[in-house]
């Protein structure tokens, strides 16, 4: 299974498939200009595609998007498309490298922050329909026996490096003594970063992973997570055998945001 989220359609600081058709009644029928930071993204998500192609080397692969497929209407700091249909239209066209291979059983979306998907789940719906996928809020995949817990919202990675992993933890704990039956692996999005908790609690192994994004930060983004110096984008690619998971691949970008200069 390839896990990726925040793909966010629509903005110039996140993925578009330079091969989208748009339109326009002056312009007629054209193909979206990338910004550097849209290429490089690009660039890195038919790379990472790749890497789990090769990795799953033949077997079945299912596509899984966690939401925020569009970044929305709402917030217009570097929006690209201010028209809501021609969001759809780049993030139907960001399936199209998944589409070529023959093993790619399966594709699902879960609904992301409502503010970027016009409420509700609504370009979730859509999109799922454009790519022939399921949709859901929030669902308990089972593979084999083997329980995926799925959805958007979750915990965060930490603020500071050296408490880094510790709501996570205590999220992932949570979880496990609540749930009933707990999964084996909870996914969880939104936070723009990766990170991936591992626990033992009464008999019983709990996996969570937060997935990256494939948004580089807006001005707004720097000024709320004060000045980060980098950036991670990416997915997760998760081996599941027999109804075990077997082994969690991260295929994730470190980018450094600043520029260095030399006085």
């Amino acid at each position: 299974m390839a896990a990726l989220s925040d793909t966010h359609a629509g903005s110039r600081y996140a993925l578009c498939n330079p091969e989208t058709w748009l339109h326009d009644d002056d312009r007629g029928d054209y193909h979206p200009t990338l910004t550097i930071g849209q290429r490089w993204l690009w660039h890195w998500y038919e790379q990472h595609i790749l890497g789990v192609m090769e990795y799953a080397d033949g077997d079945q692969v299912d596509v899984l998007h966690l939401g925020d497929i569009c970044q929305g209407l709402k917030y217009i700091d570097g929006l690209s498309q201010s028209r809501f249909t021609d969001q759809l239209a780049v993030a139907q066209a960001n399936a199209d490298p998944w589409r070529i291979w023959d093993n790619v059983k399966s594709m699902t979306i879960i609904s992301g922050t409502s503010v970027h998907e016009g409420g509700e789940g609504s370009a979730g719906e859509l999109v799922a329909s454009l790519w022939g996928a399921t949709f859901y809020q929030h669902v308990l995949l089972d593979i084999d026996g083997m329980l995926i817990d799925a959805a958007h919202h979750g915990p965060g990675t930490g603020i500071r490096a050296w408490t880094r992993g510790n709501v996570a933890r205590h999220y992932l704990r949570s979880r496990m003594l609540s749930d009933a039956p707990p999964a084996r692996v909870y996914l969880r999005a939104h936070r723009h970063d990766y990170i991936r908790e591992t626990l033992y609690e009464e008999s019983a192994t709990g996996d969570l992973i937060v997935t990256p994004s494939y948004q580089l930060p807006s001005a707004y983004v720097r000024q709320t997570m004060q000045s980060p110096s980098a950036v991670y984008c990416g997915m997760v690619a998760l081996e599941v055998i027999d109804g075990r998971l077997t082994d969690v691949l991260p295929l994730v970008q470190r980018e450094d945001l600043r520029k260095r200069v030399t006085i």
